[in-house]
């Protein structure tokens, strides 16, 4: 029985031992955007819930209606994102990665980087969850909330600043996109 007891206890340690491989893939905002095809910076006008069958059967996403202007272009925008989970109580279907109550809130201002997904008919998804950014106002100015290490916005940052990068990434990605089109054609 000791015997026994002591093999138990030692399979746990070695189990507890092991070392844990993280799934959260830290980026940057250059990345982010190169895996991105939209970035809105708006109001939340709308949400709504919609069932489908992605990723699951009967799986709950919200879609949220934002109105302001596409941060790489300049241009007026009104665009529906989608994140998959709910905080509609009624829908009792909450997932931990899913963006906060406090962000995804009818007239919050956010920031939202997305892309089409098939899966989901064309709808622009929010990009892994972490793809919306609130912003406050601190000092009379629009500040973007960072959230943290391995973020694209780790820390909080002006608006304007936001802009600015946004729009330089996106102009220095068209070149390569062009030039690589035109070495492709020779």
């Amino acid at each position: 029985m000791l015997v026994k007891r002591s093999f138990v206890t030692l399979a746990v340690a070695l189990t507890l031992a092991l070392p844990t491989v993280a799934s959260i893939k830290a980026m940057t905002l250059k990345e982010l955007m190169s895996i991105t095809s939209g970035t809105v910076h708006g109001t939340i006008v709308a949400r709504e819930t919609l069932r489908s069958d992605f990723p699951l059967p009967n799986a709950v996403h919200t879609v949220l209606t934002i109105e302001g202007e596409d941060v790489r272009t300049g241009e007026p925008i009104q665009v529906k994102v989608t994140f998959h989970g709910s905080h509609d109580v009624d829908d009792r279907y909450t997932i931990s990665e899913m963006p906060t109550l406090q962000d995804t809130r009818v007239g919050t201002e956010v920031v939202a980087f997305y892309n089409p997904r098939k899966e989901l008919d064309g709808r622009q998804v929010v990009y892994d969850y972490s793809g919306i950014y609130r912003v406050e106002r601190a000092f009379g100015q629009p500040v973007v909330m960072g959230k943290g290490e391995g973020f694209a916005f780790e820390k909080n940052e002006k608006l304007d600043a936001v802009r600015t990068r946004v729009r330089a990434i996106h102009k220095e990605q068209l070149l390569a996109k062009q030039q690589l089109k035109l070495g492709t054609d020779k």
